[in-house]
């Protein structure tokens, strides 16, 4: 009985060990488990910080590189951004009243939240030097911040208008047997509209023929197509020729045009009493306001025609026209009084054809342009051959059996109808034409220098 008691007490003194061992262990595990929970949520915490700060980084640069690089001191640089940022930024901020402040020299983002998690970035941009932005993100996410940060640079204006053949903020209407070819390639008559004014924002009736696609900023616009109408090569009829009209594409800026460039060359003035008709040269002339002209007969025009406004111009007979017309600009919605018309028989010849004499040495060396016409209304009937450059008016009228080719790209600046009937045609070849041809302008704008990206 005493040898029992013994064992008994041997083996609650062993279960007593083994348990308070295995309490131990559990809370060692209790202890390790939460730990690991800790680390993992803080990583995540951390990694979510990280994407916050990112996202955020790309969000105001997308802003950024919207706004056209300041000049000035520092302090006024400054100035303007925050300006253009408090009204890109309308209705993104945590509290909508708040307002950017500049503190020290380095602009200040509130918080702007990024999605429904309670996750939310802030930023700061301040210039490193006259030439250099630096805009850092920092994100958060419960108790984690991290922060991201990117140099900007001021750099010359790009568009892709000129990537199309046509680029128009207005609607475009096609009806008869109206076509557009590209001289090379197919993506060469591809269509840009731009319009706001309607949904309907292409209209092809008819026997239309367009080899390239059709492309529509409005997210909410439509093509009309009836008839024997083809684009990009697909039959109206096939389904597959929705895969030919892309709506809702991102908006281009379109370049603006300067006529300064070619102003200087017009030397010899064109008015009331000048005769424009019969067998006449002209020479790099200004076409004085208010003279409305009629060039006729047998006319050799070379090197600029700088039209002056208010004007009627109109070309007709056999007109052969080495050089560039341009024009005054003459405002919106003016392009019914303000016009220029080609009809008979025109020869149209690049600035580069121009003898080589004192007078056009220097005009040679600017090829790519044939139209700049901001504010007139354009209007061709007959045949005009090769044009040799882009074309940029505020209306455009493709009528009868007006057709060439057209070696650049077709620009409408206005929110009219742009308009090919008849047996209209253009073949626009954009082979060799420089990127931004001469007389057209771009702001400059800001570009990410990825090389200067930094973590903290």
């Amino acid at each position: 009985m005493r040898r029992g008691r013994k064992q008994s007490g041997l083996v609650m003194i062993l279960a007593l060990l083994f348990l308070g061992l295995f309490a131990s262990l559990a809370v060692a595990y209790a202890s390790f488990t939460t730990g690991s929970l800790t680390r993992a949520r803080n990583q995540a915490q951390q990694l979510d910080a990280r994407l916050q700060a990112e996202g955020g980084l790309d969000f105001v640069a997308v802003k950024l590189l919207a706004i056209t690089p300041p000049n000035g001191t520092t302090e006024q640089m400054l100035e303007s951004l925050r300006a253009q940022l408090q009204t890109a930024l309308a209705g993104s901020l945590v509290a909508p009243d708040d307002q950017l402040q500049i503190v020290n020299g380095v602009l200040e983002i509130p918080p702007i939240r990024a999605d429904g998690s309670g996750g939310q970035f802030g930023a700061e941009l301040w210039f490193e030097s006259p030439m250099s932005l630096r805009l850092r993100a920092r994100g958060a996410a419960g108790t984690a911040v991290r922060a991201v940060s990117v140099a900007f640079a001021p750099a010359p204006g790009q568009s892709g208008i000129f990537d199309y053949g046509i680029a128009t903020r207005s609607a475009v209407r096609l009806t008869g047997n109206a076509r557009v070819r590209g001289a090379n390639s197919a993506s060469e008559a591809s269509i840009l509209s731009a319009t706001s004014a309607t949904n309907e924002t292409f209209r092809l009736t008819g026997n239309c023929d367009i080899d390239g696609d059709l492309f529509m900023t409005n997210p909410d616009g439509y093509a009309s197509l009836t008839g024997n109408v083809t684009v990009g090569g697909v039959s109206a009829s096939d389904p597959a020729i929705a895969e030919h009209i892309h709506i809702g594409v991102p908006d281009a800026p379109f370049p603006e045009v300067d006529p300064s460039v070619f102003a200087p060359f017009a030397t010899c003035l064109v008015d009331s009493g000048t005769s424009t008709s019969g067998n006449k040269t002209f020479n790099n002339i200004r076409i004085k306001a208010g003279t409305n002209p009629t060039f006729s007969g047998n006319i050799q025009l070379n090197g600029v025609i700088f039209i002056e406004t208010p004007n009627r111009v109109h070309f007709s007979g056999n007109v052969t026209l080495k050089g560039v017309i341009v024009t005054e600009d003459a405002g919106d919605d003016v392009y019914d009084t303000n016009t220029i018309k080609f009809t008979g028989n025109m020869t149209a010849r690049g600035v580069e054809e121009l003898p080589d004499t004192p007078e056009f040495h220097d005009l040679r060396q600017m090829p790519g342009s044939f139209l700049l016409a901001p504010g007139f209304g354009v209007e061709f009937t007959g045949n005009f051959g090769t044009v040799g450059g882009t074309m940029a008016a505020d209306s455009y009228k493709f009528t009868g059996n007006a057709g060439g080719i057209v070696k650049g790209s077709v620009i409408c600046y206005s929110d009219s109808d742009f308009k090919l009937t008849g047996n209209s045609s253009l073949t626009i070849d954009r082979s060799g034409n420089p990127e931004t041809p001469p007389g057209f302008s771009l702001p400059p704008t800001f570009t990410m220098t990825v090389s200067t990206y930094q973590e903290y």
